[in-house]
């Protein structure tokens, strides 16, 4: 039943109001009209949390795609659909930050089928630690020559991940495995993302990490320039939806 289908939307975006309101709305309509089917709800949910109509992203992935996804996986990586959540919608299905800049809370991206290294060891590209930033990015390219190699004419993107790609898979792979990238077993370091506080020269850059058992996870900007052995940059695998 379509309205079913919203509620069940909302409750998945932790707009859990929403889902209340949804369901009171079922609720009228049925008494109103006993015996008649739910009305299907058309268009998008609104942007400003940060997500579309599932229903419009969010198909089955064809078997080659599905293939793919359980190769790299038994390869060591995880993989993850992101819907396009906010950093701050994810509060209200348990994220937690010691801190998250409010330039950064309302910010989406894309739906994408997203993979990371989740072996600590190979989390980070090597050697991005204490160098700066432009210097990061050079390393995407000998790490997409690899990725290349091992899954060729795949069409995987290895590429820096944006803010709130980066938050949302980190809140999934918690909920599946327990484990908190950026975490204890990672030492507590952060990653650059490609997230900028805006198009100006010098404009803070967007950082993820240093996420702390209890208190949370750290979303800030920085100065693009900074150089520190805790700031390194691990990249994601764009697995394209075929």
């Amino acid at each position: 039943m379509a309205m079913n289908r919203s509620i069940e939307g909302f409750r998945e975006l932790g707009d859990h109001d929403l889902a209340k309101k949804q369901a009171a709305i079922q609720a009228e309509f049925q008494r109103r009209h006993p015996g008649m089917d739910d009305i299907s709800l058309k268009g998008k949910i609104s942007r400003a949390v940060g997500v579309q109509n599932q229903e419009t992203i969010r198909f089955p992935l064809s078997p080659e795609t599905q293939k793919l996804v359980e190769h790299m996986r038994r390869d060591g990586y995880a993989v993850y659909e992101t819907i396009g959540r906010t950093p701050a919608s994810l509060k209200l299905d348990g994220m937690r930050y010691w801190f998250l800049n409010d330039k950064l809370a309302d910010i989406t991206a894309p739906p994408a089928l997203l993979a990371f290294r989740k072996d600590p060891s190979e989390f980070f590209l090597p050697g991005s630690r204490n160098i700066a930033h432009d210097e990061q990015v050079k390393l995407l390219s000998e790490e997409q020559r690899k990725v290349d190699k091992k899954y060729p004419s795949a069409g995987l993107v290895v590429r820096e991940g944006k803010l709130p790609e980066w938050t949302e898979v980190a809140l999934k792979h918690l909920k599946a495995t327990g484990v908190r990238i950026f975490g204890r077993d990672y030492g507590y370091n952060y990653t650059w993302t490609d997230t900028y506080e805006n198009e100006k020269p010098g404009a803070g850059r967007a950082r993820f990490g240093y996420w702390r058992e209890t208190l949370g996870a750290v979303v800030h900007l920085w100065n693009p320039d900074f150089v520190n052995p805790v700031l390194g940059l691990a990249s994601l695998v764009e697995i394209s939806r075929k």
